[in-house]
C-alpha cells in the first residue's frame, strides 16, 4: 500500500519491532495499553472539541493525532491495518 495511513503503520510496526532510543512511538509501546489508551482518550476528547469549535485545521490536526495513537494501539495487539481496510470495504 501505498498511502499515508499505510506508510505510518509501517514506521510504527518498525518502531515496535526494532525500538530506536528516544522514540516517542517506543515510549508509548513500553507504557503499553494504559499509555496508549490514555492518549486515544485524550485525542478523542481534542477531536471532539475541535469539531464543536468548527476549527477545521484543528479538526484535521486532532484527527491526525487520533489516527497516530490508534494505529499505534493497533501494533501494540498486532492488528494489521490492512484488516481494517477489510472491514471498511465489507461495510460498503
Amino acid at each position: 500500500m501505498n498511502d499515508p495511513l499505510s506508510e505510518l503503520f509501517t514506521v510504527i510496526t518498525d518502531r515496535r519491532d526494532r525500538p530506536k532510543a528516544g522514540s516517542y512511538t517506543c515510549q508509548l509501546f513500553d507504557g503499553g495499553d494504559n499509555k496508549i489508551l490514555k492518549k486515544i482518550g485524550e485525542e478523542s476528547a481534542e477531536v471532539v472539541m475541535a469539531c464543536k469549535d468548527d476549527d477545521a485545521d484543528a479538526i484535521a490536526s486532532e484527527v491526525a493525532d487520533l489516527f497516530y495513537h490508534t494505529l499505534v494501539a493497533m501494533a501494540h495487539h498486532h492488528v494489521d491495518l490492512q484488516m481494517v481496510y477489510d472491514k471498511l470495504a465489507q461495510r460498503r
